[in-house]
């Protein structure tokens, strides 16, 4: 007999996250990615953070959870979407080619309409759509796996990056890395820092089937400088983490992009 196992939300939390949305204590910040070829930031991931009156900051894993079970995911999907379309036609507006990483959720791809706000969003930006990169959350599992790819599909023929986010630790597995339309690996951070020589055959084989793939490989959590090393002896295309920068509110992202310019 299987176990049932119950979820339970803070509904208490999941109220105020509703007044959230209109009262202004919602907030993107932005982390920086570096291209290990060129030394230079070429993306930013698109973070959602909430600063509740009370209780403070509220950790993501607390309130994304709730945000996908009540379906308020959405609504926080579009805000932290709006930011990162921002991002791209402030600083392609000044000739400078910056992309923009933005976390989607398996709930949010199937509720149908979607992919078509996505190119909507694109066209009145006026930005390419090779700018923007949605990543798969594996905070729920992919659901209507049937669905998702297809969305996944539709996504990638329009021309806009996917990433498999956290790989190594979550749903996601070399099996789903195979059969899901993604141009992009994101190695989760307890791979790149563990020293297990069974995390190292994790991601010798991550690799070779990301190279046969074609799939741009990017490491997060990198934080030292041996951790910077392991990723350039991998091969990975790029880095994230706090060796690179935390993330920063956008006065503070335009002006670390600013000083690489001058």
């Amino acid at each position: 007999m299987g176990l049932t196992v119950i979820v339970t939300i803070d509904t208490e939390l999941a109220t105020d996250l509703l007044s959230a949305q209109s009262g202004g204590e919602l907030f993107a910040v932005f982390q920086p990615q570096l291209d290990l070829g060129t030394r230079s930031i070429v993306a930013a991931e698109v973070l959602c953070r909430w600063r509740h009156p009370l209780r403070g900051l509220v950790p993501p894993e607390d309130f994304i959870r709730v945000a996908e079970e009540t379906g308020s995911i959405r609504a926080l999907g579009r805000l932290m979407l709006n930011h990162g379309l921002d991002l791209i036609a402030h600083w392609q507006k000044r000739s400078v080619a910056i992309e923009a990483s933005v976390n989607v959720s398996p709930v949010q791809l199937t509720d149908g309409r979607f992919v078509d706000h996505l190119q909507e969003r694109l066209e009145q930006h006026a930005i390419s759509a090779g700018s923007l990169i949605v990543e798969i959350t594996e905070s729920q599992p992919l659901g209507d796996a049937v669905v998702v790819v297809r969305e996944l599909e539709r996504l990638r023929s329009a021309g806009i990056g996917v990433a498999l986010d956290d790989f190594g630790t979550g749903h996601a597995s070399t099996a789903q890395l195979e059969q899901l339309p993604v141009s992009e690996v994101k190695l989760d951070r307890l791979l790149i820092q563990s020293l297990s020589p069974e995390v190292d055959d994790v991601l010798m084989d991550t690799m070779r089937l990301a190279r046969e793939r074609d799939l741009r490989v990017v490491a997060e959590g990198v934080e030292t400088e041996a951790q910077f090393e392991r990723a350039v002896e991998l091969g990975c295309d790029r880095i994230q983490g706090f060796l690179v920068s935390r993330p920063l509110g956008r006065p503070a992202f335009d002006a670390l992009l600013e000083q690489e310019q001058d």
